[in-house]
């Protein structure tokens, strides 16, 4: 449960227009995740499709095929070290468009240290003029608010900015959506930053949903979030508990009630990383915006 001060429920109505939009994101080819976002999601919910490493593109076309079937707006990752040469790019994009309706893709580097093909990073693909030509209209890129473990703080800046501009003078709608982290401060910090470097696309803060603090520490450390993972493994009561389950009440409260002093903080929803299973992940969203929706209007006393 979000602990909501009296005196500091202002905060409480961004919350919500925060969660109320959420998206999620599942893996390419999972069969069983479309069926729980369909239980846990209401159609027409933004569901990114994962491109994971030494995965198939065809699959990530798929994925997005079912999940238009069943209502959904599907947003697929777009990994460039993974495509093989224009022709593979070109038929993704193509499909994507053409089979599963897309309209809005998220173009990353890809974990992989070597490309497979010409695309070596998010970059590259912008300029191939593919998305462009194939009817996408919005295209967002990874931020990292905690940095990056082999990237420079400057470097990674500079680069999100190139893309942003690239994409814009490219006539595609740009946004941004953050790296998960367990702690607001890093968050708060790298928007300010990034919008006192004049940019103004959207962005969506990435956060885990309820997991094992087991699950959470290893997604932390292949992620290199240090800072906040620091202040996971200080919060009360952790030691002992790797088995048990942790959410991101504290962060979500805390996000909301910086961003409140932050008018021109520019962030649209929640992006959810469901770390510990798509249905718990949306049991927790409902159930937080219930509690929310309830201190926004409180029942009425009985007469």
């Amino acid at each position: 449960m979000i602990p909501v001060p009296s005196a500091d429920r202002d905060f409480v109505p961004l919350l919500v227009e925060l969660l109320t939009y959420a998206s999620i994101e599942i893996a390419a080819g999972g069969t069983k995740a479309i069926a729980n976002v369909h239980e846990h999601f209401d159609p027409g919910a933004d569901v990114y499709v994962t491109f994971l490493p030494g995965g198939d593109y065809q699959a990530v076309v798929d994925t997005a095929v079912r999940l238009r079937r069943a209502g959904y707006r599907p947003v697929p990752h777009i990994a460039a070290r993974a495509l093989p040469d224009n022709a593979a790019l070109d038929n993704f994009v193509s499909r994507l468009v053409g089979e599963a309706g897309v309209d809005r893709v998220l173009v990353i580097a890809g974990d992989s240290n070597a490309p497979s093909g010409p695309f070596s990073s998010a970059m590259v693909v912008l300029r191939s003029g593919i998305l462009k030509r194939h009817g996408v209209r919005s295209v967002g890129f990874a931020g990292h608010p905690e940095g990056h473990p082999v990237v420079d703080r400057a470097i990674l800046d500079a680069a999100l900015a190139a893309k942003i501009a690239s994409a814009r003078n490219a006539g595609l709608d740009a946004f941004v959506v953050t790296q998960f982290g367990f702690a607001a401060a890093p968050v708060l910090a790298w928007l300010r930053r990034f919008r006192d470097q004049g940019v103004d696309v959207p962005v969506e803060v990435g956060i885990a949903g309820p997991a094992t603090m087991a699950t959470l520490v290893k997604f932390g450390l292949r992620c290199g979030i240090g800072n906040s993972l620091r202040a996971l493994r200080m919060r009360p009561n952790t030691v002992g508990r790797l088995l048990g389950e942790v959410g991101p009440e504290e962060l979500l409260r805390d996000l909301a009630m910086g961003l409140v002093s932050f008018p021109a903080h520019g962030v649209s929803r929640i992006h959810f990383f469901p770390f510990g299973g798509i249905a718990r992940t949306g049991e927790f969203l409902a159930g937080t915006l219930s509690r929310l929706y309830g201190e926004i209007s409180p029942a009425a006393p009985a007469s």
